[in-house]
């Protein structure tokens, strides 16, 4: 049934729920029927033994001949047409009237000596009959009196009821199951529509959209969530194709410019000096090279889960200590005062080793890369839960309006400048790719030519000490 459509699957559900329905409905029907049959009858057989015993009793008979001969001269009594068989306690039969012997009916079975009526089916395969059987006793004498109510025209009635029920559940089935394909295919109509739009979207032209019914149904519902998706699908493909362009763009300029190099200066012998000169542009240029590719590694693997990090707690203070120690010398050669204020305390962060170091050095190294001069500060305070990280510059700032698209890969503020510090613009792309892995946050606050301010949130990894 899985390689079935859903129209027919439905359909196919439809039948066999309304084939189980119908059919549990009409054998409850038949028996009902059944049942409601028998009742009445043993009802008549009620009345008609109360007519025979006082027949009986009234007569005193309690052998062959009396039964013979009075049953044979009641013409005008009340047991006129009414089947009656009289037997012993020994099973002997003392009368049985000239129908039931014509059809050759056993001995009934004997009533329970308690005086209750015995009701029973006898010769359902042959000439089937119900009897009423009852005990009594005439001047000392044990008898059963069984009176009989041929079944012959009830099971016949029954049979025909049978065989109409029959015909009457396939006939409902059909015209029910014809009406559940008609609405299971009316109803899906929407979802073929759907597909067929969806099967006409072009790959290189992801604007167009598919038809919502007005409705507020699950399938307006569905091709709303589909137009989302397609929404995303289309962001993330132009989003890949400014990437893909971007990347192409940065990895060209440093390659054109070892290419020239290279070919300028194979057209006439150089000097020592000369050669120098140039080896030295190849290996900035391949070095740049070199950590954009990494850069777009890191990010890749970012993407797709695949870099591996270790959540463990780590002391904070500690680390942007000997982060500062290490950057001083730079910051210091561009006249650049690097200060860092931390809590005298140890805090512990939840984080991964590499990626914390990585982080800040990410920020640290853009502060000093964007601030000809002044100072650039460190500080440490906790919030809560969480250790909040400024590092803060003074330097050339940003416009309020280029805050939303600092963390976009590739973009750049300034790109001449960006370019001739040697980046790419995948920095603050990577920093904030780390703070997602860490469950952190980070905020920015500048203004041009004020300098910027870049709040790293981290979670701490125990209840913070007074500091």
């Amino acid at each position: 049934m899985s390689r079935l459509t859903i129209q027919a699957r439905l359909t196919a559900w439809y039948f066999l729920s309304l084939a189980v329905i119908v059919a549990l409905f009409a054998s409850a029907s038949w028996f009902a029927m059944r049942a409601s049959m028998y009742h009445s009858i043993d009802r008549d057989l009620g009345y008609r033994m109360t007519s025979v015993l006082p027949f009986i009793q009234s007569n005193a008979l309690n052998s062959p001949e009396q039964f013979d001969r009075v049953f044979a001269g009641s013409a005008d009594s009340p047991i006129v047409g009414i089947f009656a068989q009289i037997t012993d306690d020994e099973g002997n039969i003392l009368y049985e009237s000239n129908v039931l012997r014509s059809h050759r009916v056993p001995v009934f079975a004997a009533a329970p000596p308690d005086g209750a009526i015995l009701l029973s089916t006898v010769g359902e395969r042959g000439w089937p009959v119900r009897v009423a059987s009852l005990h009594i006793e005439v001047n000392g004498v044990e008898l059963n009196v069984h009176v009989v109510e041929p079944l012959r025209d009830l099971m016949s009635s029954l049979r025909e009821y049978r065989i109409d029920l029959a015909l009457l559940t396939v006939v409902a089935l059909l015209l029910t199951t014809t009406a559940g394909y008609w609405m299971s295919r009316r109803a899906l109509a929407p979802v073929e529509q759907i597909r067929r739009q969806a099967e006409a979207i072009d790959p290189a032209n992801l604007t167009a959209r598919l038809y919502v019914p007005p409705t507020e149904d699950e399938l307006a519902r569905l091709a709303q969530t589909l137009n989302a998706m397609l929404e995303r699908i289309e962001t993330s493909f132009h989003s890949v194709r400014q990437f893909t362009a971007d990347a192409s763009h940065e990895l060209r300029a440093p390659l054109a410019l070892i290419l020239t190099a290279g070919e300028v200066s194979l057209r006439r012998e150089r000097t020592r000096e000369e050669l120098t000169d140039v080896l030295q542009k190849v290996v900035r240029e391949a070095r740049h090279m070199s950590n954009l590719v990494d850069n777009l590694l890191d990010l890749a693997r970012g993407d797709v889960g695949g870099r591996h990090t270790q959540i463990q707690p780590i002391e904070i203070c500690s680390t942007l200590r000997t982060l500062a120690a290490e950057l001083e010398p730079t910051a210091t050669a561009k006249g650049l005062e690097l200060t860092v204020k931390l809590p005298a305390n140890e805090v512990h962060v939840l984080s991964d080793a590499t990626d914390l170091r990585r982080l800040f050095l990410i920020l640290l190294d853009n502060a000093i890369k964007y601030t000809e001069s002044g100072a650039i500060r460190i500080s440490l305070a906790v919030d809560g839960t969480d250790a909040s990280i400024s590092i803060a510059d003074t330097g050339i700032g940003m416009d309020e309006s280029a805050l939303p698209h600092i963390f976009d890969r590739f973009w750049r503020a300034d790109k001449v400048r960006s370019r001739a510090e040697g980046g790419a613009g995948l920095g603050l792309s990577l920093a904030a790719q780390i703070l997602e892995r860490l469950n952190g946050s980070i905020a920015v606050q500048s203004a041009p030519g004020k300098g910027s301010t870049f709040t790293v949130r981290l979670p701490l990894a125990s209840e913070p000490q007074n500091i």
